[in-house]
């Protein structure tokens, strides 16, 4: 295996955040529990917010709630990366007054917005500038590969490729800037899905409005088992065989909104040595429960 750094960017902050601060102490005082060269990268989620998407949330938050968690996520110099990637967005919708607050409490320099509305991604890099890093999301959708190319040379720190292009081994290899790429290596979607842009503008409608969807599909829900049988699943060994000698550092894992059980198991399989994969599974569950 490379002896390379691997740069994780894990599901959770905010629905799995006992745990997501526990495995982040863990990082800072046990780090022979983790597979060689593993970093945590970031850790993104959103609570309740309009400018959320991807997936839906609910997950409602005092501002002292918030307070506890950017305080105990710089502790552990673990990025906190806002999925503030709702597609629907007009011009007014910048000026909402808890999503302003929370910029206001994470601008510490430490943090990251995930973007993809053009109209929040200005308002909030005039506002704040360097106090947030920009990552261009994959839920922009670009299947062309000239279009991700373009992406790739625009003023982003990462760019999170469409998984589409996970398998697509002869156009990964002839990408010039690779240490912007990050690659999401455990997508819920199958491959060249036709519904999945129907899917975010009904996610972000949703939390746009506060009310559930009509929008169904059976993917949404698989279990990580499930998963690792989709065509474009990124196995462990995939990361250290294949993409890490092709020059990729970054791999994005998705879970934010899955079960607690399969966090843990999503967590545990691509940070943790084999080994010690029943012992962190059993202390990220405790995480969990204390929390409850």
């Amino acid at each position: 295996m490379s002896k390379s750094e691997v740069i994780f960017h894990l599901p959770g902050a905010f629905n799995f955040f006992p745990g997501i601060r526990d495995l982040g102490l863990l990082y800072q005082q046990q780090p022979h529990y983790f597979r060689e060269g593993v970093k945590i990268g970031s850790v993104h989620g959103s609570p309740f917010c309009i400018w959320n998407g991807g997936r839906f949330t609910n997950n409602f938050m005092t501002k002292q709630h918030l307070e506890v968690v950017c305080k105990e996520m710089e502790r552990v110099n673990i990025p906190i990366r806002f999925t503030f990637t709702n597609c629907l967005l007009e011009e007014h919708h910048v000026y909402d007054a808890w999503g302003n607050t929370i910029l206001k409490e994470f601008s510490n320099g430490c943090n990251e917005i995930l973007c993809n509305s053009e109209i929040l991604e200005n308002y909030i890099r005039n506002k704040y500038g360097d106090k947030y890093q920009y990552i261009s999301s994959t839920t922009k959708r670009f299947t062309s590969k000239n279009k991700q190319n373009e992406e790739l040379k625009k003023d982003y720190s990462l760019v999170v490729l469409d998984y589409d292009f996970n398998k697509n081994f002869k156009y990964l290899e002839t990408i010039e800037n690779k240490e912007k790429c990050e690659i999401l290596c455990n997508p819920v979607c199958k491959p060249k899905c036709s519904r999945r842009l129907e899917h975010y503008k009904a996610v972000s409608y949703c939390q746009l409005e506060n009310t559930t969807s009509d929008f169904s599909c059976e993917e949404c829900t698989k279990p990580f088992w499930q998963v690792q049988q989709n065509k474009n699943f990124i196995s462990i060994d995939d990361i250290y065989n294949i993409y890490v000698p092709m020059g990729f550092s970054n791999f994005k894992l998705e879970g934010r909104n899955t079960s607690a059980f399969d966090w843990v198991e999503i967590i545990v399989y691509y940070l943790i040595k084999d080994e010690y994969h029943l012992e962190i599974r059993d202390f990220l569950q405790k995480a969990l429960l204390g929390s409850e």
